[in-house]
C-alpha cells in the first residue's frame, strides 16, 4: 500500500506541480481553504480562523508537506503582514495541534521556508549556519521554521526548505520576464552585478521527493543552484535563449523602492545561497543553469 502525503497550499504553483512528482509513488491529498476546491476525496477543507481541519485529510498520513502561505510579494501593509504570518505559522501550529490531539504520528514534515531567513538587503554568500536576520521578514521565517520543528516531538524528521527565487515558466518572476522579452525588451535593476539565487520548480519538487525517500535528509537546506550568477548574467542568459537581440533597459533600484517600497529588497539581489549541504545529500540537479531548461522549451 502506498504511503500517504498531505500537501497544504493547494492553489499554489508549487503544490500543483509537486503532485506530478509524487502521484506514482504516494497517495496524495491536499488541504484547501477554498470550499469550491474541496471534493472530500483528495482535496479536504480547512479553516484557519475557525481552527478547523477535516481530519480525513490526516487519517493514516505518513508525510506532510506544508506549502501554505499568503504571497510575500503582496503589499506590506500591517493587515497583509498578519496574513503572511498567520498563513504560515498559525497554519503549521494548527497542523501540529490536530496531529497531537488525534495521536497522528507522521514520519516526515517538510516545510517551505525562505531565503528571507538571512535578512532583507543582505549581500553575502551564506550557508545554513549563517545567523538569522533581524528584520520583520527574517523573524517571520524563524517562527515558520520553529513551528515546523515542533513535529520533532512526535519523532518526525523535519526539513525546512530555504527557497530562493523559484523559476517556473507559468508563474512568478520568469513568466513576467519572458513576456516583454518576446517583444524585444527586458529590464535589469541597477546595480545589476549583485548575486541572484534561484532554483527551478522541478528541481525543488525533485528534492522534496528525494527528501521523503532518504532518511538522512534533515534540517534546513538552502534551495538554490550551484553556479553563482549576478542579476545581469541571469537576464542575459534568459535573453540568449529567448531573443538574443532584445534590449535590456536598466532601472535604478530607487525607482523600484518608490513603486514597491520595502518589497524591492526581494528582487534587487545580493544574497547567494551556498548549497554544499544540498549537494552533499546526493541530490542531482536536472536544471542547474537557465539554458538547461529554456533551451528545452
Amino acid at each position: 500500500m502506498k504511503e500517504k502525503v498531505l500537501i497544504t497550499g493547494y492553489n499554489g504553483a508549487l503544490a500543483q506541480r509537486l503532485f506530478d512528482f509524487l502521484k506514482e509513488d504516494f497517495t496524495v491529498v491536499f488541504l484547501s481553504s477554498t470550499k469550491k476546491s474541496v471534493n472530500n476525496k483528495d482535496v479536504f477543507y480547512w479553516n484557519l480562523d475557525e481552527g478547523y481541519i477535516d481530519e480525513n485529510a490526516l487519517k493514516n498520513c505518513h508525510h506532510i508537506i506544508h506549502l501554505s502561505g499568503y504571497n510575500i510579494i503582496n503589499r506590506w501593509s500591517n493587515n497583509n503582514k498578519n496574513k503572511m504570518y498567520s498563513s504560515r505559522i498559525d497554519s503549521a501550529n494548527l497542523l501540529f495541534k490536530t496531529c497531537k490531539n488525534s495521536n497522528i504520528k507522521i514520519k516526515t514534515l517538510i516545510s517551505a521556508s525562505a531565503m528571507g531567513y538571512y535578512g532583507l538587503g543582505i549581500e553575502k554568500d551564506v550557508d545554513e549556519n549563517h545567523p538569522a536576520g533581524e528584520d520583520w521578514l527574517a523573524s517571520l521565517v524563524v517562527d515558520w521554521e520553529s513551528a515546523a520543528k515542533k513535529f520533532e516531538e512526535f519523532g518526525a524528521r523535519v526539513i525546512n526548505l530555504r527557497i530562493s527565487l523559484m523559476m517556473d515558466l507559468n508563474s512568478g518572476f520568469l513568466k513576467v520576464t519572458l513576456l516583454p522579452l518576446k517583444f524585444g525588451v527586458t529590464s535589469v535593476f541597477v546595480p545589476s552585478n549583485l548575486a541572484y539565487s534561484w532554483i527551478h520548480i522541478d528541481d525543488l519538487c525533485s528534492f522534496i521527493l528525494f527528501s521523503i525517500k532518504n532518511s538522512h535528509v534533515v534540517g534546513a537546506y538552502n534551495m538554490g543552484t550551484p553556479k553563482k550568477q549576478s542579476q545581469i548574467q541571469v537576464i542575459k542568459e534568459i535573453r540568449k535563449c529567448i531573443f538574443k537581440y532584445a534590449v535590456i533597459v536598466p532601472i535604478p533600484i530607487f525607482i523600484m523602492k518608490i513603486v514597491l517600497g520595502g518589497r524591492s529588497q526581494l528582487i534587487k539581489g545580493g544574497l547567494f545561497l551556498k548549497i554544499d549541504k544540498l549537494l552533499a545529500s546526493g541530490f542531482k540537479f536536472k536544471y542547474p543553469t537557465i539554458s538547461s531548461f529554456l533551451n528545452k522549451n
